[in-house]
């Protein structure tokens, strides 16, 4: 599955302090941050109805605060993700919002270039345009985005010294920074404009956020699976926090489908099942797409049933034809299964059909090192 870009899920930072008392500080107000953090953790367990009753009574004590609409647009991105459509009426809501968060966080900036939630809700904000653009093609708004975000990502580096949380953004970065001209030569050259990075750092950074943060630990746990799964070729460190997400949040099918994979990848088929199983009881078509072709796997790896195993690969293939690059990971492993299952029929012309389709998304490697 794709990851959702480099600064999708850095929300919670804005979550920290402490800092100079202003009119709009919400990091000042306990019985505010009580309920942000419930809230919180209820739209991470798809509890929305919950999670909306929290965040009403805070933004209704801090109606010019980023953190109104910010929170708003965060309702909608769980509630979608991955957007079906960007034409769609909730995502063009979603970028109106987020568009809020940016202003009403300048205001902030304006008054002092220093303000931790000013930075960080314009981070926030700025992250997840710049994703959305770059998934749509946009590539001259990606670029703008870009900017802005690079500057506050140096914003960043110059004031994370006053709470841990701030190691979450300075992690990310120094991950990234040096992994994409690494895997990606195209970006070698412009990479010489921006800060070096280190990954051993990034990692190290990531890892205390997610055993010292309070509200950033699920992002940074988030982000060390996908990181160990996809670019460390390690999933089995992977799995130890894909196993503390959907444990913590069971109802999210989001951090099920990456646990089912995951486990897969691992050989865990029994443990596996179960997510599987879920993902197959979901409404959505994507969602029942990925728990298909892990039973598929499961059918094919552990229990030996090819006639199941087939079954569910060519159900899945239907079923991803309308789904964007989101299910790309999913895609390979049904284009896999089926060159498996041609192969073992002798129909060589089918099987390099779909051993080419294998190939193209096979981005990771997975074909050569793991089935």
């Amino acid at each position: 599955m794709k990851r959702y870009s480099l600064l999708l899920l850095i929300w919670p930072l804005w979550l920290i302090g402490p800092h100079t008392a202003r009119s709009q500080d919400l990091l000042q107000d306990k019985l505010a941050l009580d309920r942000l953090e419930k809230g919180l953790q209820l739209m991470y367990g798809y509890e929305f109805s919950g999670a909306r009753q929290q965040f009403t009574l805070v933004q209704g004590q801090y109606p010019n605060h980023p953190a109104t609409p910010l929170l708003d647009a965060l309702m909608i991105l769980w509630q979608h993700q991955p957007f079906s459509s960007y034409q769609s009426a909730a995502f063009t809501r979603h970028l109106l919002l987020l568009e809020k968060t940016v202003n009403l966080s300048e205001i902030r900036l304006a008054q002092n270039e220093d303000d931790i939630e000013g930075v960080f809700f314009k981070t926030i904000a700025c992250g997840l345009l710049t994703q959305h653009y770059n998934d749509m093609g946009e590539s001259s708004k990606a670029i703008g985005e870009t900017k802005r975000l690079y500057a506050l990502v140096k914003k960043s580096f110059a004031l994370r010294s006053k709470n841990v949380e701030l190691y979450f953004m300075t992690g990310l970065y120094n991950y990234y920074r040096e992994y994409y001209p690494s895997a990606h030569p195209f970006y070698r050259p412009l990479a010489v404009f921006f800060k070096s990075g280190s990954k051993k750092d990034g990692l190290a950074e990531l890892e205390l956020v997610e055993q010292k943060s309070v509200f950033s630990a699920s992002e940074a746990a988030g982000y060390l699976a996908h990181i160990y799964l996809r670019y460390e070729n390690n999933p089995r460190k992977a799995l130890l926090y894909a196993r503390k997400l959907s444990q913590k949040y069971p109802n999210n099918l989001l951090y099920a489908s990456k646990l089912a994979e995951i486990l897969i990848l691992t050989r865990n088929f029994e443990e596996a099942l179960p997510y599987t199983q879920q993902l197959q009881a979901a409404q959505r078509p994507l969602w029942q797409a990925m728990g298909k072709v892990c039973g598929g796997m499961i059918a094919e790896f552990k229990q030996k049933n090819l006639e199941i195993a087939v079954k569910n690969y060519q159900e899945t293939e239907i079923l991803l034809k309308k789904e964007g690059k989101y299910a790309d990971s999913h895609r390979l492993y049904v284009y896999a299964g089926l060159y498996r299952h041609y192969t073992r029929l002798g129909n060589k012309t089918k099987a390099n059909q779909y051993r080419q389709l294998a190939q193209q998304y096979d981005i990771y490697n997975y074909l050569g090192s793991t089935f």
